[in-house]
């Protein structure tokens, strides 16, 4: 997050679900020690379909992984990270997929209204 943080001076938006790294005494006080720049947004618990990143975990085993035979571990797990490498090279994806997101949520729609 320190590097994130040293490339931008614009405020971030965090949404994160209630994983215990990221619920942690250290991140809390990480936060509140960057809660000028940062926002962060609790995502209920178990609720995979307000997580925008699922969006992108469904792409890409879908794109990647289904209906497919890996007769070793390892090629599963080759086809992954060619996948995530992907992913990182194209941010444009990730970008589409949040706006998918909105869209099926009706953020885009409230964006609007307010």
């Amino acid at each position: 997050m320190l590097q994130v943080l040293a490339q931008t001076n614009e405020p971030l938006f965090i949404i994160q679900d209630g994983a215990r790294y990221h619920t942690s005494k250290a991140m809390q006080q990480f936060w509140a020690e960057h809660r000028q720049r940062i926002t962060v947004y609790q995502l209920p618990s178990y609720s995979p379909d307000y997580n925008p990143i699922e969006y992108l975990w469904r792409k890409l085993k879908k794109s990647k992984t289904h209906n497919k035979y890996f007769a070793q571990f390892g090629e599963l797990i080759a086809t992954a990270d060619q996948a995530s490498m992907y992913v990182a090279q194209h941010p444009e994806l990730i970008l589409n997929l949040f706006g998918l997101y909105s869209e099926e949520t009706g953020l885009a729609a409230a964006a609007t209204v307010a």
